[in-house]
């Protein structure tokens, strides 16, 4: 077991509680769906194991996150990303004004010379346009791009553990298999990946565990037959996010 999650409880200084009780699991060389409806709680779990909280307003952060053998409940985003941990938030952040060529770099300036270059034709080799535009301001690249540009950055990172919240949110359904494929590729060569997806029906088509949240506790969770269609909805994944 590559990540451990038990009975994570987030509470925010306004009192809020972002996570009752969260927890999962989640093996080398698999990939692990997180559902839950709006407000469920499953960017707050991602932001908690990357430690994004603690620059999020987060006041306590309860419960056990342990990666690879190591606590890291409470860690700082730096230290997380340090131990192989890599997230692709929400929204494809990626800097619009740089080139694609330089928002790949930026995020791989550690790695030089070969290793580096031996990333960047992984990139290439899972997403063959991103080559054809490395001179373009990311800016410029319709949406699907730049998911693939996001995921990629991540990739530059050479992560253990690779966490994408929201896959697909906002594309077209064409470049959905483009992206999970890609995924299976990323878990086949060894790496664990976390996906947050409103789109459930392509996410079932791939991974191979699920988790639901809701009200910021587990539900259910179960292979991903369990899931499909109607029975995903009775479970309590309702809604768009």
């Amino acid at each position: 077991m590559l990540l451990s999650v038990e009975n994570l409880r987030v509470r925010y200084r306004n009192g809020a509680l972002g996570v009752t009780d969260s927890s999962l699991r989640v093996d080398a060389g698999k990939i692990v769906a997180l559902f839950g409806a709006n407000g469920a709680g499953k960017t707050t779990t991602l932001r908690a194991i990357g430690g994004f909280l603690k620059t999020e307003g987060a006041r306590a952060i309860e419960g056990r996150v342990v990666f690879d053998g190591t606590d890291i409940t409470n860690w700082e985003p730096h230290r997380t990303a340090a131990l192989g941990i890599a997230t692709v938030v929400e929204r494809r952040k990626i800097f619009a004004n740089l080139t694609v060529r330089d928002n790949l770099l930026a995020l791989g300036a550690k790695q030089l010379g070969a290793n580096r270059s031996r990333k960047l034709e992984r990139v290439f080799d899972l997403f063959p346009i991103l080559k054809e535009k490395l001179g373009q301001p990311a800016g410029r690249l319709s949406g699907g791009q730049q998911q693939m540009l996001a995921v990629s950055r991540g990739l530059m990172c050479d992560p253990k553990f690779l966490m994408i919240d929201e896959v697909t949110l906002g594309l077209h359904p064409s470049m959905h298999p483009i992206l999970y494929d890609a995924i299976r590729s990323i878990a086949d060569e060894g790496a664990a990946v976390l996906v947050v997806d409103e789109s459930a029906a392509s996410a079932l088509k791939v991974v191979d565990y699920c988790y639901l949240l809701a009200g910021g506790h587990l539900r259910d969770e179960g292979e991903p037959a369990k899931f499909q269609g109607a029975e995903l909805l009775a479970a309590g994944y309702v809604g768009d996010e």
